[in-house]
């Protein structure tokens, strides 16, 4: 567990590094940027068909890069399981996001992270994630396209 969040920490500078330097060669007049929680735009892409919204917060997840999302999920929302080709490394920023591992979604399995929680999911992990009583808004980021394969139907 050391380990894994050890390497986590390093994943994140290392992106931290790269958005950065990106960032700073992308500009030729350095300055502060920032979004304010009304300044979020969410939008419902053409996969989700469950009520979940995203948000790019930083280049584009559909491309490839270094990219920064952040994801709704409504209350008593199960996502069946399913990978990701890429590390999945989740900030819960608002309520509490239920995590469990395995081919096939059992509740039984699930994990509760409430807000403030890292988690991280390793590429090619079949898991899946849920909300119970409330929403919860999950910030995902990663450097890869961002690809959900399912396995469940």
């Amino acid at each position: 567990m050391k380990k894994r969040l050890l390497t986590a920490a390093a994943v994140v500078i290392l992106l931290t590094s790269i958005a950065l330097t990106m960032t700073s060669s992308n500009k030729s007049k350095k300055e502060v940027s920032g979004l304010t929680p009304e300044q979020v735009r969410w939008s419902t892409p053409s996969f989700y068909k469950d009520g979940r919204q995203r948000a790019q917060l930083f280049g584009d997840s559909n491309k490839g890069g270094v990219w920064l999302d952040r994801v709704k999920i409504p209350s008593h929302l199960s996502v069946l399981a399913h990978t990701h080709p890429e590390d999945e490394l989740a900030t819960v920023i608002e309520g509490t996001w239920y995590v469990g591992s395995g081919e096939k979604f059992d509740s039984a399995k699930l994990k509760g992270y409430p807000a403030g929680s890292f988690v991280i999911i390793p590429a090619g992990v079949p898991h899946f994630v849920a909300t119970k009583e409330t929403t919860a808004i999950v910030q995902i980021s990663g450097a890869g396209i961002f690809r959900t394969d399912f396995l469940e139907k």
